[in-house]
């Protein structure tokens, strides 16, 4: 952000530009969103125990979910700078080049949707209660996974209610997105994959990102309260959220496989997010701008 506050085209700091404030704003709530999930996913799986095995889908979405979207910030900035990101002896330079490796190091992608899936039965349809997982930032010996607990049975894993999570928010596009959620829980239901479609990877990989999305929603609503982070801040990172399931229920509506049914549920999840010109404004300013003297790339 440094080398576009400072750079001026057509009369004008590239930072005025409206499409260049968008990237800053959806980079930098990309940014937080990820770090809020993965701290949250280090919570549940340092308290995890043989009747507490939640962090079997939360530790996947972080290596398939956060990784790419690492990818989607670098792509953004890259947006930004454009051909400074091509210089030698950066960071940018760096950055660019392995973060492209996270998703394939970190288990490769459809694998680990693969995974997910197994889980999205139980986390729909057959909650369980469990002690509220406090923060896990303290040393201690975390006997469980050092001692390899079980990873089979994935099927038999209960999670909390998601459903109360979203409810203690009472923010515009946390509301949106919650119906954007509704109306997927609903197609499980009434227009479920037929036997083709449970075979199709093209199909799975879609609706496992659709899952994924959920339940990163969840975690980041989640260590949003144990963080006390900013409420407009949260609205905005949701603004992201739903725009993203608008796209994923669009590549769903369009696979060649898609019933009529499926469709009409895909259109119920096409939702625009919730725009608050004042909020924006504020992340941009508060937030955003302020990180121009922050950093700066080699020369």
């Amino acid at each position: 952000i440094r080398h576009a506050a400072n750079r001026q085209l057509y009369g004008l700091h590239v930072t005025d530009f409206p499409h260049v404030k968008q990237a800053f704003v959806d980079a930098y709530c990309r940014l937080v969103a990820m770090k809020l999930v993965a701290l949250r996913a280090s919570d549940y799986m340092r308290t995890a125990a043989l009747d507490d095995r939640r962090y079997l889908l939360y530790n996947p979405i972080v290596k398939m979910k956060v990784t790419r979207e690492g990818e989607s910030v670098i792509n953004l900035l890259w947006d930004v700078i454009a051909a400074k990101g091509f210089e030698r002896d950066t960071y940018f330079e760096m950055a660019a080049r392995d973060i492209r490796a996270l998703p394939k190091l970190e288990g490769t992608v459809h694998v680990n949707i693969a995974l997910i899936m197994k889980f999205i039965a139980n986390y729909f349809f057959n909650p369980k209660d469990y002690p509220e997982v406090t923060r896990q930032d303290a040393p201690g010996d975390d006997v469980f996974l050092f001692s390899q607990g079980p990873t089979g049975g994935l099927g038999k894993v209960q999670f909390h209610d998601y459903q109360t999570v979203y409810a203690q928010w009472d923010l515009p596009n946390v509301r949106v997105f919650t119906e954007q959620i509704a109306a997927f829980k609903e197609c499980l239901v009434a227009a479920g994959l037929d036997e083709a479609q449970r075979k199709d990877t093209d199909v799975l990989m879609t609706v496992g990102d659709v899952f994924a999305l959920v339940v990163y929603g969840q975690l980041i609503l989640e260590n949003a309260r144990v963080y006390g982070s900013d409420e407009a801040l949260i609205d905005q990172i949701f603004d992201v959220l739903v725009r993203d399931m608008a796209a994923l229920a669009l590549q769903l509506y369009s696979k060649p496989s898609a019933s009529a049914k499926q469709q009409e549920y895909c259109t119920r999840m096409m939702r625009r997010p919730e725009p608050n010109p004042e909020r924006y404004d504020r992340i941009y300013r508060e937030e955003v701008l302020p990180l121009k003297d922050a950093y700066e790339m080699s020369a």
